[in-house]
């Protein structure tokens, strides 16, 4: 079904009020989600129809726990992930225009999480840096040679400045994000193959054996998404003081961002020339399928979202908004 834009919106500010965050708070977390919405990333809706979103429950404010002229360890002091994230990518940006690179980890931040990565590492390529980001997350994935789970999806975000609109990978590591497997539990339908396990590492296309005691396979069951996800659990969690796998405490997630200046090797006006010419090339080859363009990273998304924007109107299942609307209304 059709959705305007502004009413989803709306509703999403309602939530986050009636789950008692701060209205600033409550700004930034609408923020990033509508970026979400606008690139048909409903997580946010799914997460709330699911399980319900968490009531705001920080133990203190965003805290600096350590800083360089280079980096800076935030303890997020249990405020939603969004937040820590938004603040975050702001520092990132004030010290590498002082330094020409940065880097900030997080820990002690609470789910639902950071919502899409892809925002923070396009909020830092807008600033003419290129931008790298890891969130940690529940741990719901399995590595290679096991059924059990021990890391996060643990998505990834690089956004790269053009000469146009900043180019934006934005992926997890996992077959298939953790959303969308409750999607598929929230319409009753089964999965692809090669998805999950149950609690008896036995293949399942059933999301609620995944989502209750089995585990998500990485993005191609094998070692090197495997080894991905191992490097990027530990940027996002080592290094930031987050939770690792095998511990207790699943609520402390980390995230880890950097932001690199151009400058520091070819400059910044060569580099974007640089990458609208391999760009270009890219999209000049020949293509295995005459009638399909070449897509770059988050092209399709981009696309949706200023679609989004002309219209003020969403394409959303209709089951899922309307459950979505009855829990806030």
């Amino acid at each position: 079904m059709k959705v305007g834009l502004k009413d989803l919106q709306s509703l999403t500010r309602q939530l986050y009020l009636k789950l008692e965050y701060p209205e600033a708070q409550a700004e930034t977390i609408l923020e990033v989600l509508s970026y979400a919405h606008r690139r048909g990333n409903f997580q946010s809706l799914i997460q709330e129809v699911a399980v319900g979103s968490p009531r705001f429950n920080a133990q203190r404010d965003i805290v600096m726990e350590k800083e360089t002229s280079l980096s800076c360890l935030l303890d997020a002091g249990g405020n939603i992930g969004i937040c820590a994230l938004h603040l975050a990518a702001d520092l990132l940006v004030s010290k590498a225009k002082m330094s020409g690179f940065a880097i900030v980890g997080i820990h002690n931040s609470s789910p639902p999480g950071t919502g899409p990565a892809g925002y923070y590492a396009e909020k830092i390529a807008r600033e003419g840096f290129i931008g790298i980001v890891f969130c940690g997350s529940s741990k719901m994935v399995a590595p290679s040679g096991s059924s059990e789970r021990a890391f996060g999806s643990n998505p990834i975000a690089i956004g790269i400045p053009t000469g146009r609109e900043p180019m934006v990978l934005d992926m997890a590591t996992s077959a298939m994000p953790v959303f969308k497997v409750a999607e598929a539990l929230i319409k009753g339908e089964m999965l692809p193959p090669n998805v999950g396990y149950d609690a008896d590492g036995v293949p399942t296309q059933a999301p609620k054996k995944i989502l209750v005691s089995g585990a998500l396979m990485t993005f191609d069951r094998g070692p090197k998404s495997s080894g991905l996800a191992l490097m990027f659990e530990l940027f996002a969690n080592a290094l930031t003081g987050g939770c690792l796998p095998g511990d207790p405490d699943n609520q402390n997630w980390g995230n880890l961002a950097f932001a690199i200046d151009p400058d520091l090797l070819v400059g910044r006006e060569a580099f974007v020339k640089n990458v609208d010419r391999t760009i270009a090339y890219i999209k000049g080859l020949k293509r295995t399928d005459p009638a399909r363009d070449i897509r770059l990273p988050g092209e399709l998304s981009f696309i949706r979202s200023e679609q989004a924007i002309a219209t003020q109107e969403l394409e959303i299942d209709e089951h899922l908004f309307r459950a979505y609307r009855e829990r806030i209304l």
